[in-house]
């Protein structure tokens, strides 16, 4: 006897995509609980310095708890497709990458590195636009950050 559903494979039990969510909310809000612990909260008159912090560490995890319950009807992770993991990974560890250019060779150097790997790699846009964003940016964002908003950003040892 076959069934109108015959082609559709149910899958039952297993982790589903928002349980995972709902869990690395609350991991995460776990961590900053954890490093939290090093700055008094004070109180609700006289707050300290960790009671921002825990106050939304804690709504982050009464968050990733409603996730967490209400994802029992979300999609298994058995059926998700991941079409764009690779790409991912690639993004992924060009961040990683920026973050240690950034103070051997500086702020504007590193974005404009990290500007023509996106564009000019990851997105395939013309090689002269890619030049020109990547070489503006870098400049004007530095110029507004670190002249304009005076935050001290990473000059690399050529000056740049």
């Amino acid at each position: 006897m076959t069934g109108a559903n015959e082609g559709n494979v149910e899958v039952k039990g297993g982790l589903r995509s928002d349980q995972i969510s709902g869990v690395v909310l609350i991991a995460i809000a776990l961590v900053v609980i954890w490093f939290n612990r090093e700055f008094p909260v004070g109180t609700l008159a006289d707050p300290g310095p960790g009671y921002v912090p825990l106050l939304l560490a804690c709504t982050l995890a009464g968050i990733g708890l409603l996730v967490a319950v209400m994802g029992a009807r979300s999609q298994s992770m058995a059926e998700i497709e991941w079409p764009e993991a690779t790409r991912a990974l690639i993004i992924m560890l060009a961040c990683i990458a920026a973050t240690f250019a950034l103070e051997r060779i500086g702020y504007r150097l590193t974005t404009a590195a990290f500007l023509v790997f996106f564009l000019g790699v990851i997105e395939r846009k013309h090689p002269l636009a890619v030049m020109m964003v990547s070489a503006g940016f870098s400049i004007a964002s530095f110029y507004v950050i670190g002249t304009l908003l005076k935050v001290p950003l990473p000059v690399g040892p050529w000056g740049f």
